[in-house]
Formats: C-alpha cells, sequence, structure tokens
C-alpha cells in the first residue's frame, strides 16, 4: 500500500510541475516585444481607415495612401507603446486599389485593398 500512494504522489507532482512550466512558457511566447502591426478597420468597405498597434518604444509613424498607384493621402501619428490608433481619412478614395504604407523606424509595411 505504500508503494502505491507513494505512485501517485509522485504522478501528481510531475503533472502539477509539467503544467506549471508549460504555463509559463506560453506566456512568455505571448508577450510581444518591439514589434507593430497595421490593418484596416474594415475590410470589407470602401474606406482607406486602418490602424496601427505599437508594441515597440519608437511612437513616430508615417503613412501614405496611394489609390490606382497614386500618392491619395499622407501624414504622421504618434502611437504610445501597447497602444493602437485609429487612423481615419475623411473622404474615402475613389479606385481600384487602396495601398496603405506605413513607415516606423527604418521598417516599411504595407496593406493593399482590390474592388475589382
Amino acid at each position: 500500500m505504500p508503494n502505491q500512494k507513494t505512485i501517485l504522489v509522485s504522478l501528481a507532482l510531475f503533472i502539477l510541475i509539467s503544467f506549471s512550466y508549460l504555463a509559463i512558457l506560453e506566456n512568455a511566447q505571448h508577450q510581444i516585444k518591439d514589434s507593430w502591426f497595421i490593418y484596416f478597420e474594415n475590410i470589407n468597405d470602401d474606406s482607406s481607415n486602418f490602424i496601427i498597434e505599437n508594441y515597440s518604444d519608437d511612437t513616430k509613424f508615417s503613412w501614405k495612401i496611394f489609390v490606382d498607384n497614386s500618392l491619395f493621402n499622407q501624414g504622421e501619428v504618434q502611437v504610445l507603446e501597447k497602444n493602437k490608433k485609429n487612423v481615419s481619412i475623411d473622404k474615402p478614395p475613389k479606385g481600384k486599389t487602396i495601398k496603405v504604407i506605413v513607415s516606423h523606424s527604418k521598417e516599411d509595411r504595407e496593406i493593399y485593398k482590390n474592388f475589382e
């Protein structure tokens, strides 16, 4: 009998330690560091409104919107760390394609919408 209790306690302890270790690893992987993201506010409409999410120390972003490969609008925005900012464009562009280029530090990212 004492041998069975030792096995059960050892097994329970092993499972507890394993789950704790996996939880710590999973939490570490979900912490976003030094990165940023852009995406359209609504992918289904014809607006060019987009969102910038910032998880880096640098808070300055510049953006350009191209409609059918012609510059439509541009600007700069400040997004604090661990925040997101909606960039709204007053008048919606008319065209077949919208391309948004966002520059941050030395990196550029692009998103597109096609209406064909």
